[in-house]
């Protein structure tokens, strides 16, 4: 199993005042480098195809070029070869080129790295950075049986509803911050374009929305963790958002059960009664409330889609099992 795990990229020594930390601008020096290299043998490939003999360029060509590029410019001299060549493998799309492997205790990491190191990339997202590392035969960890299955819903009023009856609320860090993100985006708005104070503007409201972001993510993998963790079966609407990834489907043993994802068709499945079965539009007349104009059975609208979703989930496990 191959992993990436990215952690913050901390310059030491850095200051509380300005002018920036020589770390990190030495990293903006770097990124520009890399970049320009990366653009200029972009260009040389898109050169080559207009050609009217439409000459492929590939990357031993270009990697033969950098020792001459090296040797006429003092600024890509300063940085190191084999990542230049990195760069040079990643326009090509390639996963063999890596800038160097990681020494024991070279980077303070919060978290253990299991596998076998591939390859180690910089980003910088903002004011920060950032350290991916990318690594192979990285060994699963099956979690023990938890003896439950569960059907979940998402709603407007909680993030995720369960066929139990449990609701988890929407993250509030958004609203938390809409004041200072409102009061940055009206002075980015007054600023006048390429002014000093506009850049300032520009980099608090981005840092502000960043800062959600990173809540946001962290409350939907901690909701979606406490689910894998506490049921072997977990059954959910099957989305339709366009150019969403798919993934393989782990199938379940027959000594355990195991982590099983199933998504379901979402057809009716907030407007079947998870009583009788009815289906009908005027089972939810009000978006919070169920209330099923046949068997009379009341329920919360997301409950009651839960319910349906985790039973159309375990039919499709017993599906597969049979299969």
């Amino acid at each position: 199993m191959r992993r990436a795990y990215t952690f913050l990229l901390r310059p030491p020594d850095r200051p509380t005042a300005r002018p920036p930390d020589r770390p990190t601008v030495a990293f903006g020096e770097m990124l520009d480098d890399h970049r320009e290299l990366y653009n200029a043998a972009l260009q040389e490939r898109r050169d080559a195809y207009r050609h009217p003999s439409q000459t492929r360029v590939r990357y031993g060509d270009q990697s033969a070029q950098v020792k001459g590029i090296r040797g006429c410019d003092p600024d890509q001299a300063r940085w190191s070869f084999s990542s230049q060549q990195a760069t040079l493998r990643r326009l090509e799309k390639a996963f063999a080129g890596f800038f160097r492997r990681v020494k024991a205790g070279g980077i303070p990491q919060h978290r253990r790295v299991l596998g076998r190191g591939k390859t180690v990339s910089v980003k910088r997202a903002g004011r920060r950075w950032y350290v991916i590392l990318s690594c192979d035969d990285v060994p699963a960890e099956p979690l023990p049986p938890a003896g439950a299955v569960v059907g979940v819903d998402v709603g407007i009023a909680s993030f995720p509803t369960t066929s139990a009856g449990e609701h988890e609320p929407n993250p509030t860090c958004l609203a938390r911050s809409a004041a200072r993100l409102g009061a940055a985006q009206r002075g980015l708005s007054r600023a006048k374009r390429g002014s000093a104070r506009r850049r300032k503007a520009a980099t608090r409201v981005g840092t502000i929305s960043r800062r959600v972001a990173r809540q946001r993510l962290d409350h939907a993998h901690k909701t979606a963790l406490g689910l894998v963790r506490g049921h072997d079966l977990i059954a959910v609407e099957k989305l339709t958002i366009k150019g969403m990834t798919r993934r393989a489907r782990p199938r379940p043993g027959s000594d355990r059960p195991g982590v099983f994802l199933v998504d379901v068709d979402a057809r009716h499945t907030s407007q079947r009664c998870a009583a009788c079965g009815h289906v009908a539009e005027e089972n939810r007349r009000r978006r919070a409330e169920f209330a099923c104009v046949q068997c009379g059975h009341t329920a919360d609208a997301d409950e009651n889609a839960a319910v349906n979703i985790l039973r159309a989930g375990l039919a499709r496990q017993a599906d597969a099992q049979a299969a």
